[in-house]
């Protein structure tokens, strides 16, 4: 089973697709804070797309360990989320968190920051990149398909620098996370 959760607009066939918002076209009808529906390591992949920056900080972490409940080993989830570089991290009124390179270490199986640790739950990136322009920009479209992601790419110090010194910043980062149990 793979999940679409936050479906919103982006309904997909073959998916189950999960939102909280009864106006939009969906599978299934669920309040994240309150859990997901579904059972234990049932679920091979999940779609996040502009979802995670939307969940308040105190119930980001939850919301994280409630994912790798419902993962198999090995599932993949895909994120998509604001820069926080970019300008609509911080304009959006309803955008509780901010991602940048790194967000996801902590979870790693061999974390850096001497082992640093918020939870036991453990997933191993296997991309995170820097997206110059959203990945699927409703005005001026063409934008999106520009290969211009890849200069920004070559390295994770590489990210860091680009993330530290380049000067109009990004729309997005793009996370692929791999759940380890």
């Amino acid at each position: 089973m793979r999940l679409n959760l936050g479906c919103g607009l982006d309904y997909r066939e073959g998916w189950v697709n999960v939102d909280g918002n009864r106006s939009v076209k969906l599978d299934c009808l669920c309040e994240f804070a309150d859990g997901l529906p579904f059972a234990t390591s049932s679920v091979d992949g999940v779609l996040l797309d502009n979802v995670l920056e939307h969940v308040p900080r105190e119930a980001l972490i939850p919301f994280l360990e409630e994912l790798h409940r419902v993962c198999k080993p090995g599932a993949s989830i895909e994120i998509f989320v604001p820069h926080y570089s970019g300008m609509w991290a911080f304009k959006h009124i309803t955008h509780y968190g901010f991602f940048g390179v790194g967000t996801f270490d902590p979870f790693k199986v061999k974390a850096p920051f001497n082992g640093e640790r918020y939870s036991d739950i453990r997933f191993e990136v296997r991309r995170e990149d820097l997206l110059f322009f959203h990945h699927n920009l409703q005005t001026l479209p063409f934008l999106s398909k520009l290969p211009i992601n890849g200069l920004f790419n070559l390295s994770t110090t590489w990210k860091q620098i680009m993330e530290r010194f380049q000067v109009f910043g990004f729309d997005e980062i793009h996370y692929v996370l791999e759940v380890v149990k």
